[in-house]
């Protein structure tokens, strides 16, 4: 059921709220710096994200994180001034000037939506302050625009809208594969992949999320004349006249009607007609020496449409530390499609890997793609290479890694210290991240989870042991928690999936 936002417990939050937010995160240096560079690249597509479905401040805590992660945290790293390093964090620095001139835009439209609705307070005659929503506080993805209000749905309970947006979104993006000009993602400059993603952006800020007042304050003061083509002269050319067809025979003329009938059609008297009125109307005057008709008003012909409704799913679930996390939406074809791929790595006894690659749709996540890298599998790991592969086709389909899922061709289904590590990396910048783990040897043969956050999590992170199968000092039932409905996060469903195998691109 959907609920309309209440505007003195549901407020929006200030600029103030949403930065300080967006600083709230753990940045572990001991962590690599490649999960760190897919941290960033999996805030930054969020953020847009977020702006695409109107959601501005969600989209400015986003890239206000963004912006801090790069700027400052990933230069203290201690492997930024490798050779490898160097050209990775120069494509995310790269970013940052644009980012922060659109939300510059951004930041006008959340003052004012937090001014509107302080005078609508200051109308109500509140004489005590507004009682933050708890909600509100920890999840800038419920802070309402109250230019622009909404309805917060139950994703669970309203399974069915959430695959007709997911699948709405999967056509635009198809469509726009299909108009947008062919090239190669290894031979475009980052200069260019960089000014397409931010005028996107841009584009949809300026059409979608200003409101009539405040239009002309947030034009841009950068205007491109139309080009004119010099008009050339006109030539006459004497052509000769073609013949004049001869003239018809005369026809003979029609009898004289009878003299009576004539006098009778004959006025009565010959008086000139009556002078027109002196005071002509200039409008009938323009109108009927006009060449063409005026068009009838525009409105008349296409009435304006409705504005669109705004729908934002709420959170699932809560982390052990009151955090919200988001629904995932999970297609379920996806294990046994992996399981067929996987399937000669384990006869083998190999382990194999995939990522489960999507989109942020109002405020859910749903997997679309299954993407299978290069990688390194033994019995007990499996580890992906070329990186830059996984970065370049998630920035071109527009993706953010949601996840990832594993075989275990000979144990049972369960995540190992190596794999908790793993996914500690998956967590550290997007909560809601998850790892499937396939048996099929074993039952349970398969499972969906997620780290405690805490205790999981950071003991995950400050650990610094590599073996598979090493001890921590939390008990491992406290570790990690089944992450699929009920008790969980990651709800199954009836969604499309495709797969895009990288192996041996390179």
């Amino acid at each position: 059921m959907a609920s309309t936002p209440d505007m003195a417990g549901d407020r929006p939050l200030s600029v103030k709220e949403l930065t300080d937010l967006a600083l709230q995160y753990n940045f572990v240096p001991q962590l690599p710096l490649n999960r760190w560079y897919r941290a960033a690249e999996v805030v930054y597509r969020e953020a847009t994200h977020y702006l695409r479905d109107g959601n501005t401040p969600q989209a400015f805590m986003m890239f206000q994180r963004y912006c801090d992660l790069v700027i400052y945290k990933l230069r203290t790293h201690p492997e930024i001034n490798l050779p490898e390093s160097r050209p990775l964090y120069k494509a995310l620095s790269k970013r940052v000037p644009a980012i922060i001139e659109l939300m510059e835009s951004m930041r006008v439209e959340i003052d004012e939506y937090y001014s509107r609705w302080e005078a609508q307070m200051r109308a109500q005659h509140r004489s005590q302050p507004s009682i933050k929503s708890t909600i509100r506080v920890v999840d800038p993805a419920l802070s309402w625009s109250h230019a622009s209000p909404g309805s917060i749905l139950d994703a669970r309970s309203n399974k069915d809208l959430a695959i007709e947006m997911a699948n709405r979104e999967r056509l635009r993006r198809r469509n726009a594969t299909k108009t947008a000009p062919s090239w190669s993602p290894r031979l475009v400059s980052e200069d260019e992949l960089q000014r397409r993603n931010m005028e996107a952006v841009r584009s949809q800020l300026d059409q979608s999320y200003r409101t009539p007042d405040s239009n002309d304050r947030l034009q841009s003061t950068n205007y491109s004349y139309p080009s004119i083509k010099q008009s050339a002269p006109l030539s006459y050319e004497s052509r000769p006249h073609p013949p004049s067809p001869p003239a018809p025979a005369p026809r003979p003329l029609p009898p004289r009607p009878p003299k009576q009938l004539a006098e009778q059609r004959r006025p009565p008297s010959v008086e000139p007609p009556p002078r027109p009125r002196k005071e002509l109307d200039r409008g009938d005057f323009i109108t009927a020496r006009s060449q063409s008709p005026v068009p009838p008003p525009k409105e008349a012909l296409e009435p304006a449409p409705e504005p669109k409704r705004r729908y934002t799913f709420k959170p699932e679930r809560y982390l052990e530390n009151g955090d919200p996390i988001r629904s995932i939406f999970l297609p379920d074809s996806l294990r046994g499609r992996f399981l067929r791929i996987a399937e000669p790595n384990t006869r083998r006894g190999l382990e194999m890997c995939g990522l489960l690659c999507g989109a942020n749709i109002n405020n859910a996540l749903f997997i679309t793609h299954l993407v299978i890298p290069d990688q390194d599998c033994t019995e007990n790991t499996c580890d992906t290479r070329n990186e830059a592969d996984i970065w370049e086709f998630c920035d071109k389909e527009e993706l953010i890694q949601i996840g990832w899922i594993h075989t275990h061709p000979t144990q049972t289904c369960f995540l190992s210290s190596r794999d908790m590590h793993t996914q500690a990396s998956y967590q550290a910048m997007l909560s809601e991240s998850i790892a499937i783990v396939c048996a099929p040897r074993y039952e349970p043969s398969w499972g969906v989870f997620r780290l405690t956050n805490p205790p999981g999590l950071p003991e995950m992170l400050k650990c610094r042991k590599t073996d598979p199968f090493h001890p921590h000092d939390v008990p491992g039932d406290q570790l990690y928690v089944n992450a699929l409905q009920p008790a969980g996060h990651v709800i199954e469903a009836e969604l499309n999936l495709d797969v895009c195998d990288l192996r041996g691109k390179t």
